[in-house]
């Protein structure tokens, strides 16, 4: 039987993406690493040319922003975030098949003072950021009706071995015993936090309506760091009991754009609304 493919099933949004196909009885494949090592030049496309798949979601990725600055995995992130999705891009051509590849608000460099839209400049500070954005002009170079969605500060169901933001916040907050407990987290970045339950939804009706190119895919509103966590501990019934401040920068560290807010008015475009606002998914996140 035909079947949506998805790599990257095991992360945030990948995980999002297969709950959303089961819920809409959409037969789906997400293979392990064990069964398709997306590292091996030339198996994804393989696997896709015998299977056939009715569309191929790539939420894959190599997405530790400090481990890509590391020199001795330069070639894994370089395969991951550029190699692969250029290999996707062009077997999906080639057999017509509908391709999702997801990419990130790091492309920009955050010396903005609005909302990103998709055709602004970009020019990333850091390794991932420049690895994402080479594979979104090789995905839309071999493949210019491929879709590609850019997410932000990314959290959702699920424990994948490295704690998203808000999952993180939330562990600090429910592991303090006592009241007057202080969280202090730094102030910036500014961004879109994104709910991937709500990604995965627009996505698939993005895919559902043709829709091609960049588009940014993330709730609507913005947020610093320091309202975020205030944001979520609130949400989680703790603001009583648990106190967050602003901490100072490090003095050094990883180059992070300062300010990365994603506009989406081509998503309200295209679909007819926006994703709900940060602060209602947040709620809709930590309630559960």
């Amino acid at each position: 039987m035909p079947r949506v493919l998805v790599l990257g099933g095991t992360g945030k949004l990948g995980s999002a993406l297969c709950a959303e196909l089961e819920a809409r009885g959409t037969p789906l494949a997400s293979p392990s690493r064990n069964k398709l090592d997306l590292m091996q030049e030339g198996l994804a496309a393989r696997w896709i040319e015998r299977d056939r798949p009715t569309m191929v979601l790539n939420a894959s990725g190599f997405t530790n922003v400090p481990a890509c600055e590391l020199e001795g995995n330069r070639a894994a992130v370089a395969r991951m975030n550029a190699g692969l999705p250029q290999e996707l891009a062009e077997v999906c051509k080639r057999l017509r098949i509908p391709l999702l590849h997801v990419s990130t608000d790091y492309v920009f460099d955050g010396a903005s003072q609005n909302p990103y839209k998709e055709t602004d400049p970009v020019a990333p500070l850091q390794e991932y950021g420049r690895s994402k954005l080479e594979g979104e002009r090789h995905v839309l170079k071999a493949y210019p009706k491929a879709l590609v969605i850019r997410v932000s500060t990314l959290y959702g169901p699920g424990n994948y071995g490295r704690d998203a933001y808000v999952d993180a916040i939330l562990k600090q907050a429910r592991g303090e015993d006592e009241a007057g407990t202080t969280l202090a987290v730094v102030e910036t970045p500014v961004s879109s936090p994104t709910y991937a339950p709500d990604v995965a939804e627009a996505s698939l009706d993005l895919l559902g309506r043709n829709a091609s190119g960049i588009v940014h895919v993330v709730n609507d509103g913005a947020a610093s760091r320091l309202e975020l966590a205030r944001a979520t501990v609130a949400s989680a019934g703790l603001a009583g009991r648990v106190r967050v401040i602003a901490k100072p920068e490090p003095a050094t560290g990883l180059a992070r754009p300062a300010y990365s807010v994603l506009a989406t008015d081509k998503l309200q475009a295209l679909l007819d609304r926006r994703l709900p606002h940060w602060e209602d998914a947040l709620r809709r996140y930590v309630g559960a």
